[in-house]
Formats: structure tokens, C-alpha cells, sequence
């Protein structure tokens, strides 16, 4: 079942004389239980498309769906459900969390205002309890952000997105600025909370590699759209040569790149180029690619690209002109 849509949303920004078009037409979908990656180079997108997602922007064009129906920011009540059903994890935990505020306070906030039927001897169990999930103690609940790393943070952040119980999970670059070891710890937390809670998860990064092990699809953003949408096991041969790039940019200790990386900047979203968004930076561009721009068609299933060469003339997304 899909829990969260948006169809054709469109978000652009008025810069002087300058338009932003920093949504560009993006269809995506988030069904129950399943943890969807949504990748992409920086100023590709995924946070204005995120916001979007959460209704914390409205978008210019296009319309937002939960749970099957168009979403009516006068109607009260499926307001309500939407709160208590998705929330938010955001890129800058320690901005998010409030620091006048214990960590008790920050986290039974969602419970009083969501649970109004439980009393505080109830929340202070639920506190209790998703600290514990966290891998945190109960005596931190006395404490305040200031006083934790930045991996605690957000778990802090996780938790207080978690307690209400929500059906779906927004997470903006959950593990960016972390040690290795702090995003290994929160990425192995994220996938137990997935299997235990059977909460869906959107998950926006540009980490291939936490995708790959916590994401069961995946969505890729490029110029404000997305170009290719595959399995999360499609990573290893995927066939947007964006894709591909991004993959090959990925640090290994296993020899060189097995796609040629990228050259060149990602487009001005002010101005970008006409056909393929892509194609001034594209190592397989045909002149096709100048004029026309490739719709994102099905391959196969659970798999749709934008590209001629993979719904063209070559269908493995790898051959030269």
C-alpha cells in the first residue's frame, strides 16, 4: 500500500529575475514497510523534495497524496493523521533539537500532542522505553542536547520522531558529518527499528553504500528530477550512465572505477540545458540527447530510467555511439 505520494510536484524559487526551478515535475512514492533511498549529487533536490513530501513547503504545481487521498491542508483531521503517521528526521539534528528543553521534555512532546490519552506516568514509560531502543539510558532523559555527540543527537532527533509510532519515517541525510564507526552504529540502529517496528523509511543521502545496505529501492534525483528508480540490488549494474557515475565516484580499495567519472559542474538550476538535463556531462551522449528529454519509462519491473540509450537503441544503458 502507498502511504505517501507526490505527483508532478513542482517547487521553483524567485532569486532577483532569476527562477529556481529547484523541483522540476518529480513523481515518487513511498509504500508501507519499505525503506526507499533517494540519492543524488548536492543541489540536486532531495531536501526541497522532501520538504515537499512533509508539507512543509507547498509546491507550485502538482499535488501531494496520503494514503490514496489528495491532501487538504483546510482538512483538520487527515492533518492530524498525517502528523501522527510521518515524521522527520533532520540533516542538522542539534538545530532541531530544542535547547531549553531535556531530552524527557523533547521526546514526550509528540505524546502529548498526538497521545493525548496517555498521562505523564505513561510517557515517562515511553521515554523510558525508546531510549532504551536507541541504545541510550534512562538517566539521559535529564540532560540536554548540548550534552551529547552528534551521533546521540540523532538518536535523540530518531527517537522523538519514533515514539508516537509513526507508519513512515522521513530521514534527511541521517549519517552525513558522522565517524565511520557513529554511521555504522546508526545505520545498524536503523535497520533493526525496520525489521522490529516494520516502519517505512525515506532515507536521503548521497551515501550509495548506506542505501545499498538499508534501502530496498531506490529513487535518483538529478536537475530537480528523478532519472532513474531501481532495487536497491539494481546498484551494482544500474543503467543511468548518472548512475553508473555516481557509483564509479564511490571510494574503493579494490582497483580503479569501472565507469569513467563525471566532469564538469551539475547544471545551474536557473538555467538549465535543453534535452537530457544530463547530457553536457554525459560520457555516452548522442545528439539526440541535445534536443529531446527521455521520459522515465519501465524497464523492468520496479525499475524505470530516463535515458535513450537504455530505452532506445541500447538497451544495457553501456554502449558508445
Amino acid at each position: 500500500m502507498i502511504i505517501l505520494e507526490g505527483r508532478g510536484l513542482v517547487r521553483h524559487y524567485r532569486q532577483g529575475s532569476r527562477s529556481i526551478r529547484a523541483v522540476d515535475g518529480v513523481d515518487l512514492a513511498v509504500r508501507e514497510h519499505e525503506a526507499l533511498g533517494l540519492v543524488g549529487e548536492s543541489g540536486s533536490g532531495k531536501s526541497t523534495l522532501l520538504r515537499l513530501l512533509l508539507g512543509l513547503e507547498r509546491p507550485d504545481s502538482g499535488e501531494l497524496y496520503f494514503r490514496g487521498r489528495i491532501m487538504n491542508g483546510r482538512d483538520g483531521k487527515q492533518r492530524n493523521q498525517f502528523r501522527r503517521e510521518v515524521q522527520a528526521v533532520f540533516q542538522e539534528a542539534a538545530a532541531s533539537l530544542n535547547p531549553r528543553l531535556t531530552v524527557k521534555k523533547i521526546i514526550a512532546e509528540p505524546l502529548q500532542n498526538l497521545k493525548p490519552e496517555f498521562d505523564s506516568r505513561r510517557r515517562l514509560e515511553e521515554v523510558n522505553r525508546i531510549l532504551l531502543e536507541m541504545g541510550m539510558q534512562h538517566g539521559d532523559r535529564r540532560r540536554y542536547p548540548h550534552e551529547f555527540s552528534g551521533g546521540q543527537q540523532r538518536r535523540i532527533a530518531l527517537a522523538r520522531a519514533l515514539v508516537a509510532d509513526p507508519v513512515l519515517v522521513l530521514c534527511d541525510e541521517a549519517t552525513s558529518g558522522l565517524d565511520l564507526s557513529v554511521q555504522a552504529r546508526l545505520l545498524n540502529l536503523l535497520l533493526d527499528l525496520r525489521e522490529s517496528r516494520r516502519a517505512g523509511f525515506l532515507f536521503v543521502t548521497h551515501d550509495l553504500a548506506a542505501v545499498r545496505y538499508l534501502c530496498t529501492r531506490v529513487a535518483v534525483i538529478y536537475g530537480g528530477q528523478i532519472i532513474e528508480e531501481l532495487p536497491a540490488a539494481g546498484l551494482q549494474e544500474p543503467l543511468h550512465p548518472y548512475t553508473q557515475a555516481l557509483l564509479a565516484a564511490e571510494p574503493s580499495l579494490f582497483g580503479a572505477a569501472a565507469a569513467p567519472l563525471l566532469t564538469g559542474e551539475p547544471p545551474d538550476p536557473a538555467a538549465f540545458p535543453p534535452g537530457c538535463r544530463f547530457h553536457p556531462r554525459c560520457p555516452v551522449m548522442m545528439e539526440r540527447c541535445r534536443e529531446e528529454k527521455p521520459r522515465l519509462t519501465g524497464v523492468a519491473p520496479g525499475w524505470r530510467v530516463a535515458c535513450f540509450r537504455v530505452n532506445g537503441s541500447c538497451s544495457t544503458g553501456k554502449g558508445q555511439e
